[in-house]
């Protein structure tokens, strides 16, 4: 199957929510790849491992609600008319997904902390934990974090590929709108 590129101008994103979006991407792998291998660190490094985790959690919330912000003052470049209504729709409930669940995953993250009897380190501030120790909350609120984590993980994966897909196999150019500027 011979595809012709399609050829149309892709208005971009701003330099701001590219920026946000990339940064978000790359707290999210960080703050995921240390809650997967939490457990292969050494029992001395533990707590310091868990302390980065949420301060990275902590990160991906400002990035998240930075970009909620930046999204409601500066209208995102609309798509193609040609993406048709389900590619339209999808992309929608995609980023709305992605949205809810870059918000979510941090707020369950931080009273799954504190019930794990762990307070937060920022280095200069510390929060000490301030909620009892209660390992019939902080298990379930631990088990409903990473299933979250893994659906935005999954969720994001998918937007990925979307993305590629269209860049290669579509070839409209959409990756583009997102990309870094050459200059």
């Amino acid at each position: 199957m011979n595809r012709k590129p399609i050829v149309m101008p892709n208005p971009r994103y701003s330099s701001i929510a590219i920026q946000l979006h990339w940064l978000t991407a790359l707290l999210i792998a960080a703050a995921f790849a240390l809650g997967l291998t939490v457990d292969s660190f050494p029992d001395a490094y533990t707590g310091t491992i868990i302390n980065l985790h949420a301060l990275l959690g902590v990160a991906i919330l400002v990035a998240t609600l930075a970009r909620l912000v930046w999204r409601l003052t500066h209208r995102p470049p609309a798509l193609e008319a040609s993406s048709g209504p389900f590619i339209r729709l999808t992309s929608k409930i995609v980023h709305g997904l992605l949205y809810v669940l870059m918000t979510l995953v941090p707020l369950i993250g931080f009273p799954t902390l504190f019930y794990r009897g762990r307070g937060l380190d920022f280095g200069l501030v510390q929060i000490a934990p301030f909620l009892p120790r209660t390992p019939e909350i902080y298990r379930p609120l631990t088990d409903f974090h990473e299933y979250a984590a893994f659906a935005l993980v999954g969720l994001a994966i998918g937007h990925a590929m979307a993305a590629l897909y269209h860049q290669f196999v579509l070839k409209d150019g959409l990756l583009s709108r997102m990309a870094w500027a050459r200059r």
